[in-house]
């Protein structure tokens, strides 16, 4: 006899009697149960017709995961096939599902269910702590865990190709490396490569990988690379330090005020004074065919001018828009009304463009040049005269100052008409504290 097994008599209620009358019946205990106790077991009556009353015994067991195949980790090459099994015994059947640590699978998903997950072609994007977990909704999940790391050669993201500065300022180059195992980086000037002095100094943070330059000089500026290598290959990026101006960026309104004329304003960052600027508009063609410029090409007046074979209709006017300095390089107002805006290295300037045609679109244009040479032409901006002039009170404040071209024919012209009118004014000073009073 098991011991774990015993028979032992139940008092059971019989039917038609009265309350508290009993016939005695048997119950089977089973202790510590095991699954080899599942299955049928059969109560047998001893009845003139003999009966049998069969019990059916299923045990619940929670899941427990008995294979891992690769047991924690697994080294794949790129563009190599990846298969993991996991399988898990209980009952009832437990259920695998995958999923992938702060990540979603491979295939996009949040999870696959399987006991076996395949993975064609392996990417760095592929590497990942990956988790098998059993569950059959009976006790505790069971979990096992397996890290996949995919063997690949560096990989370099440039964050900025082209990055602006200026002399005396700092300027921070980046490459962002992806690699396994980890990469050897060198930055190049052209062809010499750098290493770390008191201006030039390298760091490394994750896998961005920068070379930071403290107080640019003129021979800082030009071409660098980033060049990463490991035992699986090499990889390079390029970047530029350049002291031009950053592409100009138009901000004003796209609806003028007025029939004939509108002020266009823009904004354009550089760490040099800006010597001058080039402003190319024209009317918008209504064809569905009107040709448009190549992006951010650099163009000179005259070639920008030609026609394209579109016609005469289709020229652009071009504006060459001075900045004004004295003879120590200083900036200054050259008439009223007319301001200079910069914050730091923000420069904000308009112009007011006149011999427009009424309720009609227009389309623009933008270069700027510092001692550094110019920089990019803006994209597209487009804007549209008013069908009527509305009134002065309806403008909104403007911060800016207007230019004319007209005003800018002469540097010596301007030069002159801010002396005459310094002297006016230290003129009337003086009549006013000392010829006056000693007359009276």
């Amino acid at each position: 006899m098991n011991p774990r097994i015993r028979l032992m008599p139940s008092p059971l209620a019989t039917p038609g009697t009265s309350t508290g009358s009993t016939s005695h019946g048997y119950n089977l205990e089973i202790k510590d149960v095991r699954t080899s106790d599942a299955g049928d077991y059969v109560c047998q009556l001893g009845t003139i017709v003999p009966r049998e009353i069969v019990h059916t015994l299923e045990v619940m067991i929670p899941p427990k995961i008995d294979f891992v195949q690769p047991p924690s980790r697994l080294d794949a090459s790129k563009g190599s096939a990846i298969r993991l099994e996991c399988r898990a015994s209980g009952n009832p059947q437990p259920k695998v599902i995958w999923t992938r640590k702060n990540n979603v699978m491979p295939n996009g998903e949040a999870n696959v269910t399987g006991n076996v997950l395949e993975i064609m072609h392996a990417t760095r994007h592929t590497a990942g702590l990956y988790r098998c977990t059993a569950d059959n909704r009976v006790g505790q999940t069971d979990t096992r865990e397996i890290f996949v790391n995919v063997l690949y050669a560096p990989d370099i993201e440039v964050e900025r190709g082209f990055i602006h500065t200026g002399v005396g300022f700092e300027a921070q180059l980046t490459c962002v490396v992806h690699a396994e195992p980890q990469p050897h980086v060198i930055w190049y000037k052209d062809t010499t490569q750098l290493g770390t002095t008191e201006q030039h100094s390298q760091q490394n943070r994750g896998n961005k990988y920068s070379l930071i330059i403290r107080n640019v000089t003129y021979s800082d500026l030009g071409n660098y690379t980033c060049q990463a290598s490991n035992s699986l290959g090499r990889d390079r990026g390029y970047l530029t330090l350049s002291g031009i101006p950053s592409i100009c960026f138009f901000d004003s309104p796209t609806l003028g005020h007025y029939r004939d004329q509108y002020n266009i304003t823009w904004t354009v960052q550089s760490y040099s004074p800006i010597r001058e600027y080039r402003l190319f508009y024209r009317k918008q063609l209504a064809k569905s065919y009107m040709y448009h410029d190549k992006e951010n090409q650099i163009f000179s007046a005259n070639k920008y001018n030609s026609p394209y074979g579109l016609g005469l209709e289709n020229q652009w006017e071009n504006v060459v828009i001075p900045e004004v300095y004295d003879e120590q390089g200083l900036r200054y107002r050259s008439f009223a009304g007319y301001e200079h805006v910069q914050t730091n290295t923000r420069h904000r300037r308009s112009f007011l463009i006149k011999g427009l045609t009424p309720a009609t679109n227009y389309e623009a244009k933008l270069q700027a040049r510092n001692e550094h040479g110019w920089n990019k032409l803006s994209s597209i901006f487009h804007f549209t005269t008013a069908s009527e002039d509305q009134e002065p009170s309806a403008q909104p404040a403007v911060l800016h100052g207007l230019l004319d071209k007209e005003f800018f024919s002469s540097s010596n012209q301007l030069k002159s008409t801010l002396f005459s009118i310094v002297f006016s004014i230290f003129s009337t000073i003086f009549l006013t504290i000392f010829v006056l009073p000693s007359s009276t």
